[in-house]
């Protein structure tokens, strides 16, 4: 049942796809914005599979080289492990389909490994991960187009060398070297930018896409395919009512399926309840909790706001653009899915607390206000305070939060204006702290209900 359907792929994500490949046709990069589950995972193989590079990419599929990177894998955010990461890719090349010799290949090998025994030698592992990509691409017509999956830490946590460096390689392979950079924010709102990520970050300013739901066709695929590997049957009509209360989001499209099956509320579809008895099946609270957890509390709070019919305000209108390139609202501002408009009115207003600290969006709120933006160094204080909130933490260990490479160099004064700094945003009167106390002798204290 429906198996020529599961391999009739040309449909699948083809305007994403097709822009995609355009891009990297003209040898740009792109900025791929997605909220959780939305089906990354789905379009990176779809990318990856010849027959879409074949059908996309025509007379350019054997001469551009489309490799994918999941940074969740990588163990820090060195520079050198981020290369790593690439080199393996380069490695499981097929060498028969890009016309690469065997020999290149093991080059790239003792080039990676050379790389890795460098160590902290900066200059080295760089030198090393520049000559295996001239293994590639010098002498040649080839493109390198890199997908970057899970970048949101990356681009927060790694060095500005790093980009730099990648800025660097297109620069060397002007339009051959393509970066698209997938995450579940806009990659300005991830942090302030410093000189080095916002030159990587101008490769692909001008083609922002936002991944959104699945259409309807795409959804109907998707569950062809669950069905499939999982031996089961897709009932008529599943699927067009799936599509109304999930609005095409894979991760919920796979737990309502899943759920109403293994529940045999599939022979219960005409029934006027079956759309409460489906927003309890086991599994959508996960999918919903990973959607609105990779959310910021900004944009959590003006979701909260739509659903009660109240108007945002004109300040919260980049929200509400933001929200709608993730496809987490229409443009008509309607949320895309029922089963996470049910989930939405259920959670606890996290910004009226009297101080929270939404540390993915590194965005502190004081009692049901934003406060200013933080520096990287106060953003390292606050955090290691919130994450021991009401424990006195010592002044040697906020010296080695904030500046780790410091080694000691550090004075009690500059540690005591950096806090003072610190509550001036967080503080309603910083001359009389409600927050953020000093313990004499010993350190600070942070408690969260003043």
């Amino acid at each position: 049942m429906g198996n020529d359907k599961v391999k009739q792929q040309e449909g699948f994500r083809h305007l994403e796809a097709k822009k995609l490949f355009n891009w990297a046709k003209a040898g740009e990069s792109a900025s791929i914005v997605g909220m959780s589950g939305v089906g990354k995972s789905n379009l990176f193989n779809h990318l990856r599979a010849p027959q879409t590079q074949k059908m996309y990419l025509g007379t350019n599929e054997d001469r551009t080289i489309v490799i994918r990177a999941n940074f969740h894998y990588v163990p820090d955010f060195a520079d050198r492990s981020v290369y790593s990461l690439l080199l393996e890719q380069l490695e499981m090349l097929d060498i028969e389909r890009f016309n690469i010799s065997e020999d290149v290949i093991n080059q790239i090998y003792l080039l990676h490994e050379k790389m890795l025994d460098a160590g902290d030698d900066v200059l080295k592992v760089q030198r090393y991960f520049k000559q295996a990509v001239r293994m590639i691409l010098g002498n040649s017509n080839r493109k390198l187009v890199i997908l970057c999956d899970q970048f949101d830490e990356i681009y927060q946590e790694a060095s500005p060398r790093l980009f730099a460096n990648l800025r660097g390689l297109r620069e060397a392979y002007k339009y051959r070297v393509s970066y698209f950079i997938f995450t579940r924010d806009l990659m300005t709102n991830l942090i302030d930018l410093d000189p080095e990520r916002e030159e990587f970050y101008e490769l692909m300013a001008s083609n922002i896409m936002g991944l959104k739901p699945y259409n309807a066709v795409d959804a109907k695929l998707l569950l062809l395919r669950i069905a499939e590997r999982n031996n089961m049957e897709l009932p008529e009509g599943v699927p067009e009512l799936l599509y109304k209360l999930t609005g095409g989001h894979a991760g919920l499209l796979r737990a309502s399926y899943l759920g109403i099956m293994e529940k045999g509320l599939n022979d219960k579809l005409d029934e006027p309840n079956i759309v409460q008895r489906i927003l309890k099946v086991p599994g959508i609270d996960i999918e919903c909790e990973k959607i609105w957890r990779s959310l910021s509390v900004r944009e959590r709070r003006v979701l909260a706001q739509l659903m009660l019919d109240a108007v945002p305000a004109k300040t919260e209108r980049p929200i509400l653009a933001q929200l709608q390139i993730k496809g987490v609202l229409s443009e008509d501002r309607k949320l895309f899915s029922q089963l996470f408009g049910n989930y939405v009115g259920g959670q606890e207003a996290l910004w009226e607390r009297p101080l929270y600290f939404d540390v993915k969006a590194r965005q502190v709120w004081v009692v049901g206000e934003a406060a200013p933006k933080l520096t990287p160094l106060e953003f390292k204080l606050l955090r290691l305070l919130y994450e021991r909130a009401g424990e006195v933490v010592v002044k040697d260990e906020l010296v080695q939060a904030g500046w780790p490479e410091a080694h000691g160099g550090v004075s009690d004064e500059a540690l005591t204006a950096a806090i003072s700094r610190l509550r001036k945003k967080i503080e309603p009167d910083p001359k009389n702290p409600r927050f953020l106390e000093n313990v004499h002798n010993q350190g600070y204290v942070l408690k969260l209900d003043g």
